[in-house]
């Protein structure tokens, strides 16, 4: 498994070392709801480790429930406790790994454990949590940003452009922007839908795909969502393509 240099140092400043003289478990919770979150913390601290939860991404090549372990752990049998306890709880752990990057070991008694629904995601997909991010598009018009917000709610605030032409179409002489906003839901990959509020069915459909550029810095990853289908008042054209982008 490969770790590009920027994910690697997020989980590298966690496994830095600490004061406890008990193993602490990193759980990258992103993918696990609430009740999950605090039903795994409590059996891990009855099994004597510290737990600190965290929302952070994924490395890419992490694709199924995974333990990562420094080479000093000072308790390997934490090692076994917390994929136990995992796989007590429906998340069986594919993948027991230690750290490491060239010949350099990173040490700390800790861990750090990704859980993933049902076990793992395919290749070249996403869930749902990986989609709540702003977006902007160069495609339309200046200043249109999508924004998917991790409690399943969005807002649209359209472009001048846009709301230009809306203007010309209804003879109003309104300068204010146009915003919308409602719930958004991925049914099912790659298709991405946005129901309005008082709507009773989706106004929007995007298409996601995924793309990757690299730089002078590093290698970005973006998500892209393409517009295939609007059935709103709101004038969002079909040449729309919102995009997201994160250094990996």
């Amino acid at each position: 498994m490969k770790f590009s240099g920027l994910m690697l140092l997020s989980i590298l400043l966690l496994l830095l070392p600490g004061c406890s003289s008990k193993p602490t478990v990193y759980v990258y919770a992103k993918y696990l709801d609430d009740n999950e979150r605090n039903e795994l913390t409590n059996n891990l601290t009855k099994e004597g480790l510290d737990v600190k939860s965290n929302e952070f991404d994924f490395p890419s090549t992490v694709t199924s429930n995974t333990v990562l372990y420094s080479l000093l752990l000072q308790e390997p049998d934490a090692i076994d406790k917390t994929s136990e306890i995992a796989d007590t709880l429906g998340f069986p752990i594919h993948s027991v790994q230690m750290l490491t990057q060239g010949n350099h070991w990173y040490t700390k008694n800790s861990l750090a454990l990704f859980l993933l629904p049902e076990g793992g995601r395919p290749d070249g997909t996403l869930l749902s949590q990986d989609l709540a991010h702003q977006y902007q598009t160069d495609t339309c018009s200046e200043n249109t940003v999508l924004t998917l917000n991790p409690n399943g709610t969005f807002e649209l605030i359209l472009g001048e452009n846009n709301v230009n032409a809306q203007k010309t179409n209804s003879n109003s002489s309104s300068s204010t922007l146009m915003k919308t906003s409602g719930q958004w839901k991925l049914r099912q990959f790659p298709y991405l839908e946005l129901q309005e509020n008082g709507a009773s069915y989706a106004n929007f459909y995007f298409e996601i795909s995924q793309s990757k550029e690299t730089d002078q810095i590093s290698e970005i990853h973006f998500i892209n969502l393409t517009t295939i289908n609007v059935n709103s008042t709101t004038p969002l054209p079909l040449t729309c393509v919102f995009t997201y982008g994160e250094r990996i």
